[in-house]
């Protein structure tokens, strides 16, 4: 069974607004894999309370995408949600912007350009 995908709009992070010091050398392999928190695109801190995320942190890798990337500059991706079905990502639909999450550090944004639901049988 193949896990649905979703086409976005990713831009990562300079080091100097708190992205990476080194950028995924290859987008499309399927070993990036980081968590998407569906919300405001200039967010740069993630919200805790009491040691607690408050935030609702979805699983993806990315399976598509140019061979390097440039922090700052946008570039089409496509990405697989992970755990679906057993986790609900009924929030990332066309228009929704999110942020790229590694852990509590906010590493980069994007918008959801379409998803693909299909599945092989």
């Amino acid at each position: 069974m193949n896990q649905p995908r979703i086409k976005t709009e990713i831009t990562f992070l300079s080091p100097s607004e708190g992205g990476r010091n080194t950028l995924p050398t290859n987008v499309s392999d399927g070993k990036y894999r980081p968590h998407l928190v569906v919300g405001d695109p200039n967010q740069r801190k993630a919200c805790f309370v009491d040691n607690v995320a408050q935030e609702t942190y979805l699983g993806v890798t990315f399976v598509g995408g140019p061979s390097n990337v440039v922090a700052g500059e946008s570039f089409p991706a496509e990405l697989e949600l992970l755990y679906w079905p057993s986790v609900t990502y009924e929030t990332l639909v066309p228009g929704a912007t999110f942020t790229i999450r590694e852990g509590p550090h906010v590493v980069g944004y994007g918008k959801v350009k379409s998803i693909s639901m299909n599945r092989a049988t």
